[in-house]
């Protein structure tokens, strides 16, 4: 307070008050920061880098698949079995390396990689005995038909 009781803002107030400011927004920008790196680490992909230098093979790969018209369609039988049939224009394809992934959209932790045996004529098949699936939530399936000993694949998705 001055001398005629009128309060004047002096430097040191000015000084207080943007320190004040600025360690406020520091201090929540460092929560929000811990808290975002906590929940997602950053990549939604493994190999990403990898992933990128193949990008060209991978396009090659669909739109040859598209045009030998090959479609794979995915359930889950009674035994609890995760069928695959994967056929293209000439029928059933059989003697395939098939992988899937069992992804629940924003539960990465339960995330898994199962390996499809053959079950029959351009059949796969997989006991989903032991995996844990939460209850009314769709389950995101990404899977890879691969030729042995080449590196074409095959990929396909769908939802159960």
């Amino acid at each position: 307070m001055s001398k005629n009781g009128v309060f004047r803002i002096k430097g040191w107030h000015v000084l207080a008050g943007l320190i004040a400011f600025f360690g406020v927004v520091i201090g929540v920008n460092t929560v929000f920061i811990v808290k975002a790196t906590k929940t997602f680490p950053g990549m939604s992909v493994e190999h990403p880098y990898e992933k990128g230098l193949r990008y060209n093979l991978t396009i090659a790969q669909r739109e040859q698949a598209e045009v030998q018209n090959w479609q794979a369609s995915l359930q889950i039988n009674e035994a609890n079995q995760l069928i695959a049939r994967i056929v293209n224009a000439n029928g059933p394809v059989d003697g395939l390396e098939v992988k899937i992934n069992l992804v629940w959209p924003g539960l990465p932790h339960l995330d898994q990689k199962i390996t499809l045996l053959p079950g029959g004529p351009g059949t796969y098949l997989a006991s989903l005995d032991g995996i844990e699936r939460p209850k009314e939530r769709k389950v995101v399936l990404i899977g890879r038909a691969i030729w042995p000993n080449t590196d074409w694949a095959f990929t396909f998705d769908g939802q159960l």
